[in-house]
Order: C-alpha cells, then structure tokens, then sequence
C-alpha cells in the first residue's frame, strides 16, 4: 500500500484545531515547532482514502478564510519509508514550568530530580502542550495544585491537563468534553499514564450529573471565551468557597466578553497569564 505524507504549515493558534481534523481522519499526527509564530504539522493517510483526504482539505480550506494558512502539501512516501515511524521524528520532548516535561510515548527519557514526566501520544485529540492556551494552563496548574485537591477538567481534550493534575499529586478528578472521540482519546493516554484511577471520563459539560456543589478545589476550563461566559454561572457553585477556576482559550480580543461572564457569576480576576495573543484567567469565588 502507498501512503502519502500532508503537512502544512499554520499560526500557533491554529494549531490546536487543524491537529484535531489531521487526527480525526489522518493516521498519527506531528508538530514540529518553527519560529515563535509558526508550527508543521504531518499527518499520513493511505493512498486509497481519498473521502479521509477530502475531509482534511475542507476543513483546511474552511480554517484559511479565517486566517491565512499554508498550503496544504501531500507527498507520496517511497516503498522503503516507514510512515507508522516518520512522523513520530518530528515531536520532542516539552520542558515548561518549573519542573515539567511532556514526552512522547516512544522517547526514552530519565527525568531529573523533581521533575514530573507526563507521557502522551500527541496523535490524540486536542492538547499537546505547544498550544499557548494550554502551556499557560500548564503552568498556572503546577502553581497552583496542592495534594489531595479535587479536580474538574472541562473540555478535556486529549487530557494533558488531567494527566498533570493527576502526577502534581490531585486526587479526584472528573474529565468532561462534549466530543466523544476525545474523551476515548483522552481516556487512552489515562491509561497510558497510569492515572486512570484517579480520573472519571464522561462525555459533556457543566451542569452534569456527576458533577455536585461545593466539590471542587480546582476547575479547568481551557474552551474558550463564549464557552467560559456561558458556563460561568454552573462552574461558580461547584467551587469550593476558597477554589480556583484556570479559564483559557481566550483570544485576547475577547478578553473582556469572558471577564464580564465571569464577573457576572460571582467570580474577582485574580490573575492574568499572557503568551502571544492568548489570556489565560485565574479566578476565585468572591
């Protein structure tokens, strides 16, 4: 069988939805960083999956009338390459905060003293830790997490976050996103972080039934800006009194539509976190 290589070359913060569609319908998915703007992306599709192909160059198309892209460049593989291996050359190791580091499955790596290793295939789903939304959100985690606390992760993704949470010493946590392709992704690298004991994985958002008041030390919410002004008011009561809420995925355009969201539920700004055009929110109950 012939396969054939698409890559495509896209801003940083398109890079989050275009991996999602190379994933969906593309087998395996890379990034590899460019600039500080910039990032590759590679996925392989069979010669034979023509409707798959067509998917991705819709969608491609769709995403450059919003912003200008890449061309989208697909190149037939010789004999002799190993597509299942190729991509794989392409993402490295991740070093951000204090003590974190995001490896690959298949790279042998030795941490060092107080390092805190956190295993994922970055073919699955959303979320690799490139994205400043989730870097951010990263970031303000290992701050913020203390032992014990208990954690809603919304909109989970490939489940970065939850996974995080789990090696930063959280107890309970619930991983919820509305797309049932990420929560099995998601629900596959708990697995292959051995966290699954710590996690629930349902499919939804908030209000959910597994979902109590008062319960959480810590909400996740790395969506976006409409997403986070809707869901204010629900994430508000399941807080506890002296809990945190990480709200990401918010152009920074829009920054003022979240705040006003969040305000209006109950919730004081008590941080901001700024990478490139991206604002990551860390909020309190008042």
């Amino acid at each position: 069988m012939t396969w054939h290589e698409l890559s495509i070359l896209v801003p940083y913060e398109y890079v989050e939805p275009i991996s999602y569609l190379f994933d969906r319908y593309g087998h395996g998915m890379s990034i590899e960083i460019q600039d500080q703007k910039e990032a590759l992306l590679r996925t392989y599709l069979p010669s034979t999956s023509r409707q798959r192909l067509a998917h991705i160059e819709v969608g491609v198309k769709l995403a450059s009338l919003l912003e200008p892209l890449g061309d989208l460049n697909v190149r037939a593989l010789t004999d002799d390459e190993d597509w299942q291996n190729a991509w794989k050359s392409h993402f490295s190791l991740l070093k951000l905060g204090r003590n974190l580091v995001i490896r690959p499955s298949w790279v042998d790596y030795e941490p060092k003293e107080n390092e805190q290793v956190i295993d994922l295939d970055p073919g699955l789903a959303f979320g690799t830790g490139y994205h400043p939304t989730t870097y951010t959100c990263l970031e303000a985690l290992e701050r913020l997490i203390k032992p014990n606390f208990t954690v809603l992760d919304l909109g989970t993704g490939s489940g970065i976050l939850t996974v995080a949470a789990a090696k930063l010493g959280a107890g309970k946590i619930l991983a919820l996103d509305t797309d049932p392709v990420a929560v099995k992704a998601a629900t596959q690298n708990f697995q292959r972080s051995n966290v699954g004991d710590h996690v629930t994985a349902a499919q939804g958002s908030v209000p959910h039934k597994l979902v109590g008041n008062s319960v959480y030390d810590l909400v996740l919410a790395n969506i976006s800006a409409r997403a986070i002004a809707e869901r204010a008011e629900s994430i508000y009561p399941i807080l506890k009194p002296d809990g945190y809420l990480i709200a990401s995925g918010i152009i920074c355009d829009q920054r003022d539509s979240a705040e006003i969201g969040l305000i209006n539920a109950g919730f004081k700004i008590a941080e901001i976190y700024t990478k490139e055009d991206w604002v990551t929110l860390i909020c309190r109950p008042v």
